[in-house]
């Protein structure tokens, strides 16, 4: 025992020694680094040890759950009355510890040395911790008393003491962190609830005070802005009355200067009116001898006259010019006319008219008209042929809305199968896209395929088949009935499905009993299976499963109808179902009735006559071919139609085109004889045009001789008259310049002093009316400086900021206007009921206090935000490591079970909420019998061998997972 051992993890006991300790007077062990056992009978000291390890390395008492107190410990041999237990702990890095404990039996508390020197059991516990030795924590240190109590700890008692003994510092933390969170979330929310309680009764309490505060609110608004209007009313009056007084002042001013201005204006005038007579005297003298020699010279000139000489001389030029005008006129007018002739002959030359035009034209009328008879005829059956069309198209519209309505029907069936039996209705639908999978036709639900006759039937087919059959598929082929039922039921999840199989019989393989005319003596009806119409394959169903050929129904009761019972088992009179049945023992008839009048029809409430629906699809059939064949007809004739039009509108093309030549060439052949005939009169000219010229000449040289010798003499007397007319001029404008001078300078004095007058007047009825003005507006202004305040020391003639956005928002700046918002905010003001003062810091008080519980409320849920944020970041790195050594122990513990012969399980089990990190915990599973379940791990599941093998497997089974020294179990 005493050889040295090769030890690797500080911690690790390398010796231990104990004098006068429970069973033991004085002995010492050497455990080795590896698996260490000790073996022996009851009551030999093999718990000792242990006990000895946990109160040494500071483990309690309690933690044994052997002992009740340390002064039991000592032996009671020993005559000192004390104990020790002594230990030697391998350190890797420096000189090994040896950690010792003294105790006695006289009641002293025990105390602890560690090389020698004393040391508390905090500082003892501070150094086991650093060597991450636990003696309280039974997943690292399990004496024999508390084995038995290892099932009994709960999943987070497990998983707790697992990672402590695994001895990760980080995850140990992180998960006390967690669990810290956890508790402050779930103060927060417990918080929370309080406060959304406390929440709600101040919002029911503010509730109660909503209407008086609503009004107090209105009442204080409209308060507030009567005194906003008010403010705003004594401002605009005293802006309003400041642009006045700037007004009078600028007009002040502007008087002032006007005055100044007009008295300079007078002055120059005056100087002028001074000598104004004086030079008006000596300008007449001159003006009256100027005019007398005008007068003299304008007569002389005046009665001199060359008019007729220059009219004379215009006639001759004129009448020379016409003469020249004549002749060239007409040698233009024969060159045109003779080029013309050319032309119009060679044209004629070139077209002549052909001499049987005129037949030719006739003979084509007369093919025009035939084609236009024969296409009046054609119009006339085209017409024919579309009324016919029309009609059949309305037929084909009449019976396809009869057909509509009727496979509106079949629609209701289907909708109360979907409404009924969902799970089949969607079965008839998968069917209608698979029908292809099967070897014979797959018939829908019977209530689909049955059409009743007489929408009186349906009662008693309904009421004899039943829900479960009417609600059935019917297959022809048996192996379709199994792959059918798998599609519906097993792939796509239909539990209320019903197929059958049945062969198509012929409704005659399925005869009555007894034929119509012997059941006419009881009020016979029908059968029930003549009351429909169904597929061959359903009918036969019906007829093998329900017998409804030989089911007979009778519209009344009578004499006769006591003989039924003995023909049929079951049959039907009126709304009565009878049905009969003969005692095996008696040999009695027995006759059972059920009242179905009373029974709605569902399922087959929407009949469907298929003799109707027959003959509606066979006449639309022949109605649609003969529309088709009427539109080929239509077709050809509208073709032979076109055929025929173009034909005319060919004929009227020849028949234009030989009329136009004709009536061409004869209007060429007049114009022609008209122009010979004109060219005929303009060959020569009527009069000799160089004679006559040279007449006209000779006549123009004397009238300009003797023109311009009396033009000569005019010249000078009017050179005379336009001297004497500019020195007059020159004279009467010098002398009206004077005179409108004196009258302008007349009137702009007496206007000057009449203006000057009244801007006198005017600028002192202004400066009164400034001085007054000024006054009243120094008291506007501070009125409305008491009200509001200023702007500013600089600016003292606006308001406030705050007052000015106030007055905007009013909407108007017109004193009218805001006269007329205060007289409705006073009106409003009287009608509404003023709140007590005390109410009024009731609800200013209710006010802040949900204000104050709001914001405790958000800064409660931010808070819990905070925590889940911390708490998933936090918990996203330590689930790695905690699923990981889970993982890890599970395939230890699993393994090693195996080897035992047994199985064995452990998980990680959560809480239900991410947040609940103390419901984490550690479950174990086992088994200890092939055949049997893994169980949980519990007091008095399992046997004590099964818990204690338990305990020891996951004790021992996974030490390379720990970073403990070591791990103890007794």
């Amino acid at each position: 025992m005493g050889v040295k051992q090769n030890f690797t993890v500080s911690g690790s006991i390398v010796k231990i020694t104990m004098q006068n300790f429970m069973t033991y007077k004085h002995e010492t062990f050497w455990p080795g680094p590896n698996f260490n056992v000790t073996v022996g009978p009851n009551g030999s000291g093999k718990s000792s040890i242990v006990t000895a390890l946990c109160i040494c390395l500071g483990g309690d008492l309690s933690s044994l759950n052997r002992q009740s107190d340390l002064a039991s410990l000592v032996n009671n041999d020993a005559k000192s009355g004390e104990a020790m237990v002594e230990i030697e702990l391998f350190m890797a890095e420096e000189k090994n510890k040896i950690v010792s404990v003294f105790l006695n039996n006289n009641g002293n508390i025990p105390f602890w040395k560690v090389n020698g020197e004393k040391i508390s059991k905090k500082d003892l516990k501070a150094l086991t911790e650093e060597l991450q030795i636990q003696p309280g924590n039974m997943c690292q240190f399990l004496p024999q008393d508390v084995v038995r109590d290892f099932p009994t700890m709960s999943s987070q008692q497990i998983f707790y003491n697992t990672v402590k003994a695994v001895g990760d510092t980080v995850l140990i933390d992180t998960y006390d962190r967690l669990k810290e969170i956890q508790i402050e979330v779930e103060q927060l929310e417990d918080q929370a609830e309080t406060k959304e309680t406390t929440l709600a009764n101040l919002e029911r309490k503010e509730k109660k005070l909503e209407s008086d505060r609503q009004i107090f609110e209105k009442r204080k608004t409209l308060e507030d802005r009567k005194t906003e209007i008010e403010n705003a009313i004594k401002w605009e009056k005293f802006k309003t009355l400041r642009k006045q007084v700037k007004e009078t002042r600028d007009k002040e001013r502007s008087l002032k200067g006007k005055i100044d201005g007009m008295e300079v204006k007078q002055a120059p005038i005056r100087v002028f009116l001074d000598t104004y007579k004086s030079k008006v005297a000596t300008m007449k003298e001159q003006i009256e001898q100027a005019d007398r020699e005008y007068s003299a010279c304008c007569t002389k000139v005046e009665e001199f006259d060359i008019a007729d000489l220059e009219d004379q001389l215009d006639r001759l030029v004129e009448q020379e010019r016409d003469l020249t005008q004549q002749e060239h006129n007409r040698l233009q007018n024969k060159n045109r006319i003779e080029r013309e002739i050319t032309e119009l002959r060679h044209h004629l030359a070139n077209h002549k008219l052909d001499p049987e035009t005129d037949s030719k034209i006739t003979e084509l009328s007369s093919k025009r008209s035939k084609h236009e008879n024969a296409a009046q005829r054609n119009e006339q059956s085209m017409n024919e042929i579309d009324f016919h069309h029309s009609t059949l198209k309305r037929e084909v519209e009449k019976l396809e809305r009869a057909e509509a309505q009727l496979q509106d029907k079949k629609n209701r069936k289907l909708q109360t199968l979907q409404r009924e039996n969902p799970d089949a209705f969607n079965g008839v639908m998968w069917l209608r896209d698979n029908r292809n999978m099967f070897r014979a036709p797959v018939h829908d639900p019977i209530m689909l395929t049955l059409d009743v006759k007489d929408r009186n039937f349906a009662r008693y087919v309904e009421a004899h088949i039943g829900r479960a059959d009417l609600e059935g598929f019917v297959c022809e082929d048996p192996d379709d009935v199994n792959l059918l039922t798998k599609q519906l039921r097993e792939n796509l999840r239909l539990r209320k499905i019903n197929a059958f199989h049945s062969s198509p019989d012929p409704p005659d393989s399925f005869t009555h009993p007894y034929s119509k005319e012997e059941m006419s003596k009881y009020a016979f009806m029908e059968y029930i299976s003549d009351m429909y119409s169904a597929p061959d394959a359903v009918h036969a169903y019906l007829c093998r499963q329900k017998a409804l050929h030989q089911v007979p129904v009778f519209r009344e009761e009578n004499n006769n109808s006591a003989q039924l019972k003995h023909k049929f088992h079951n049959y039907y009179i009126a709304n009565q179902k009878f049905n009969t049945r003969k005692s095996k023992y008696s040999g009695e008839l027995s006759t059972g009735m059920e009242d179905i009048g009373s029974r709605k029809v569902i399922r087959l409430a929407a009949t469907v006559d298929r003799q109707e629906v027959d003959r509606i699809v066979a006449e639309l059939e022949q109605k649609r071919k003969q529309l088709k064949i009427n539109a080929t007809r239509q077709e050809t004739m509208a073709r032979t139609c076109e055929n025929i039009k173009a034909e005319i509108s060919k004929l009227n093309i020849q028949i234009g085109e030989l009329r136009a030549a004709k009536k061409d060439f004869s209007s060429k052949q007049s114009e022609l004889t008209m122009k010979e005939r004109t060219l005929e009169q303009l060959k020569e000219p009527k009069f000799d045009l160089n004679s006559e010229k040279e007449k006209i000449r000779e006549e123009k040289r004397k009238v300009v001789k003797q023109l311009s010798e009396q033009m000569f003499k005019m010249r000078n007397l009017t050179e005379d008259s336009v001297k004497k007319e500019n020195e007059r001029r020159t004279l009467h404008l010098a002398f009206q310049n004077i005179e409108s001078e004196n009258s302008e300078n007349k009137e702009r004095l007496a206007g000057l002093d009449r203006e000057l007058e009244a801007a006198r007047a005017e600028h002192t009825e202004i400066t009164v009316l400034w001085d007054r003005d000024k006054r009243a507006l120094q008291e506007k202004h501070s009125e409305a400086r008491k009200a509001t305040g200023i702007l500013s020391d600089d600016v003292k003639y606006k308001p406030p900021e705050e007052w000015q956005k106030k007055f905007d928002k009013l909407g108007s700046s017109d004193e009218n206007v805001l006269a007329a918002l205060l007289d409705e905010c006073e009106s409003e003001l009287k009608h509404t009921k003023k709140i007590p003062d005390k109410t009024i810091v009731d609800i200013e008080a209710m006010k802040e206090k949900l204000t104050q519980a709001r914001e405790e409320k958000e800064q409660m849920e931010r808070d819990m935000a905070n925590k889940t944020h911390e708490a998933a970041k936090l918990r996203r790195k330590w689930i790695n490591g905690v699923e990981s050594l889970v993982e890890n122990i599970n395939d230890r513990f699993g393994a090693m079970m195996a080897e035992l012969g047994y199985a064995g399980q452990i998980s990680l089990s959560q809480g239900k909420r991410e947040i609940d990190f103390s419901s984490y915990g550690v479950k174990i599973q086992v088994r200890f019998r092939v055949g049997h379940e893994l169980q949980d791990l519990s007091k008095g599941t399992q046997s004590g061998g099964g818990e204690a093998v338990t305990t020891a497997g996951y004790m021992m089974g996974p030490p390379e997972l720990t970073q403990g020294p070591f791990r103890c179990v007794d």
